[in-house]
């Protein structure tokens, strides 16, 4: 910085650049701060600065570049660039009033004008700025129109600020780099006038990255863990970067070769995305904040198919669109399957099914338990049906057995009587029992010669083996006499356990006695 107040000029003129050692042929900033730095007030109606242009050493800027230039308080001052390398510094009013210091201003023109009372000092910037190609130095010239008589008398001064400029490998400075920023895209590509913080929906995860380096400076970008970009050969850089779907940190590394030596800068900036997406995560938990259920419960929406690769625990209801859980695979369960109704096209249990009960003693793995009624279109038993009792012994596959009544309005049983048994010896009044449900068949026949012969059946009436007995049936024979009876057979039922007993009265025919067990018990 450079400073300067003639023994002539009312106000003091502080200049500094930035970088701070500007560089021959690259880009650089100019800071011109006015100030009254005297114990009397001075009156300014205008400041001009005149910046060299031209190729020279004693130059500053190529000729015929526009001059980016502001103020500050801009509310009390204005400047415009009048012609090549000049800059015309206007307050808003008429005059501008720098107080002195220690002293009470009070400013009456003597011309009546108005006044602006600048208290702060005056703050001229020149940006983007760029040096001519020889190195030197450059002298600036500034020309005041100041008072220090409160307008009686108006008088123009001249000081001269020298700049010096070096070459590139000599201008050792941070300034030289700089400006990491992060810009929004339009649908086109094109990036947005001003930096962002922020990557909404709509920017699809693109933008563009912009800084400023030396052209012989490499820059090596890194975010998000990719493989860093190496680039050089441009001062000014924008740079398209894609996929940005989550808070992404970009650095930037500028390295410069300076008179031997290697010079590193870090530029950092950070990005956020409204809408990030996040590949892994790891939280302890998620609290809900989106729109309410029915139950007045914030949810928490997801977007997509969810795998869940280990346990799942709900320890509230699990609901379903529409009021219906669909559960499109199969449904496995180790524990109680409670529902108050249950649709299915298939349902497979590999185990157990109770119904109307939870206790499931004596169940064997595939059986089905039925507590009260069931109602089915279709059922098919594979191996054996047994009602009104638990008890299958003595059951062949395909048996069915019943304890109680059966109806039916058509019923068509292909077999109901097992294989007999033959009774020997079985008309001689010895006392028998039945072994099982069924029934008795007894025949007789004539054997081609005189007989007149009947068969008997007694059964026993009050359950005892000595008890009372009964004759239920009886068959008979008679050839030799007119009409003759060939043949005869009789049949008495038994229920398992009953005694009987067989006899017979005659003489002639041949006799026999079978036994034919019911199948259904």
């Amino acid at each position: 910085m450079s400073g300067q107040r003639d023994s002539t000029s009312g106000l003091t003129y502080s200049l500094a650049t930035a970088p701070a050692t500007p560089a021959t042929g690259r880009p650089a900033r100019l800071y011109l701060v006015v100030s009254n730095s005297g114990t009397v007030p001075v009156l300014c109606k205008q400041i001009v600065v005149v910046l060299p242009t031209g190729d020279l050493a004693q130059d500053l800027v190529p000729a015929g570049q526009h001059l980016l230039a502001s103020v500050e308080p801009a509310d009390q001052w204005t400047v415009d660039q009048l012609q090549d390398g000049v800059l015309l510094t206007l307050p808003q009013d008429e005059t501008a009033a720098f107080p002195g210091s220690g002293t009470e201003l009070k400013v009456v023109p003597a011309n009546g004008e108005s006044v602006s009372l600048t208290t702060h000092g005056l703050l001229v910037r020149v940006k983007d700025l760029r040096i001519n190609a020889r190195t030197g130095t450059a002298l600036l010239r500034i020309r005041e129109t100041v008072s220090v008589d409160n307008g009686n008398t108006w008088e123009d001064h001249q000081v001269t600020l020298s700049v010096a400029k070096y070459p590139p490998e000599e201008a050792l400075t941070d300034d030289v780099v700089g400006n990491l920023a992060v810009h929004a895209v339009d649908t086109e590509g094109n990036p947005s006038a001003t930096p962002v913080t922020l990557l909404k929906p709509e920017h699809r995860g693109k933008a563009v990255l912009t800084w400023t380096a030396p052209p012989d400076a490499v820059c090596e970008v890194h975010y998000d863990g990719r493989e860093p970009a190496r680039l050089s050969g441009q001062e000014k850089w924008q740079l398209p970067v894609t996929d940005i779907t989550r808070d992404t940190h970009f650095r930037v590394q500028v390295t410069l070769q300076r008179s031997g030596e290697t010079i590193t800068h870090h530029l950092t900036t950070v990005v956020a995305v409204a809408e990030p997406v996040i590949p892994r995560l790891t939280v302890d938990k998620i609290t809900a904040g989106g729109q309410k259920n029915l139950l007045g419960h914030q949810l928490l929406t997801v977007d997509g198919a969810v795998v869940v690769e280990k346990e799942s625990h709900f320890y509230g209801a699990v609901y379903g669109k529409e009021a219906t859980l669909v559960v499109a695979d199969a449904l496995t369960t180790s524990q109680k399957l409670s529902a108050p109704e249950i649709h299915s096209d298939k349902l497979a249990v590999a185990d157990k099914v109770l119904v109307g009960s939870t206790d499931y003693s004596g169940m064997a793995e595939g059986d089905l338990r039925v507590r009260n009624d069931l109602t089915a279109k279709r059922l098919a038993a594979t191996d054996k049906a047994l009602v009104g009792s638990t008890n299958y012994s003595g059951m062949a596959d395909g048996d069915l057995w019943i304890k109680g009544k059966a109806t039916a309005a058509r019923a068509h049983i292909s077999s109901v009587l097992g294989t007999p048994t033959k009774l020997t010896g079985a008309f001689d009044h010895t006392k028998r029992q039945a072994p099982s449900n069924g029934v008795l068949l007894l025949w007789i026949r004539t054997a081609d010669a005189y007989a007149t012969r009947t068969i008997f059946v007694d059964i026993n009436t009050d359950g005892a083996w000595g008890g009372t007995y009964e004759t239920v049936a009886a068959a008979s024979i008679d050839y030799g006499k007119t009409p003759d009876v060939w043949m005869a057979s009789a049949t008495v039922p038994l229920y398992a356990g009953q005694w009987y007993k067989i006899w017979q009265a005659g003489e002639g025919g041949r006799t026999d006695a079978y036994f034919f067990p019911v199948l259904a018990g």
